[in-house]
């Protein structure tokens, strides 16, 4: 053999070596990454898991409010054209309002934010079908949250 032929045997059966390590360590540490999840999985306790998925609000219950929408929550005016409203607690209020887009209530609040003093403070609208607002008056914060429903307009109010 000559020594050329030599050199690229020995060439071919380093870079061989390497191609089969750098395919076997992913490998190898994807396994050690399994094991590792499925340790961590086992050691937590069934009941934490358990009381974790009953804690997380029932957001959708926002989404439909039922019972006789008020004029005013918090002192925070709610649209004539209100359907249907809901407190579900002392800070959350959210109502159904029919013939009205995003727009229509982002334009009201502004307004009548505004001439009560609050400031606004984030402004977002995704179309006619939802919007987010943020406002500040002392030390409270408001977000309203607009989103379509069916034909309906649901506005959820925050209040912190």
């Amino acid at each position: 053999m000559t020594r050329i032929v030599r050199i690229s045997y020995i060439v071919l059966l380093v870079f061989v070596s390497l191609a089969c390590g750098l395919i076997s360590n992913p490998i190898s540490g994807a396994q050690n990454f399994a094991s590792t999840a499925e340790a961590v999985a086992t050691s937590m306790p069934l009941q934490t898991l358990e009381a974790l998925g009953t804690s997380m609000p029932e957001v959708t219950q926002y989404l439909n409010p039922t019972g006789t929408p008020v004029t005013q929550w918090n002192n925070i005016p709610i649209m004539s054209q209100a359907k249907a409203g809901q407190e579900f607690n002392k800070n959350t209020y959210s109502f159904k309002a029919s013939g009205v887009t995003a727009t229509d209530v982002q334009t009201f609040y502004n307004a009548q934010m505004k001439t009560l003093g609050w400031t606004s403070s984030f402004s977002a609208q995704g179309g006619t079908q939802s919007a987010t607002m943020l406002f500040t008056k002392d030390s409270n914060v408001l977000s309203i949250t607009v989103t379509t429903v069916d034909q309906d307009v649901v506005v959820l109010l925050l209040l912190q």
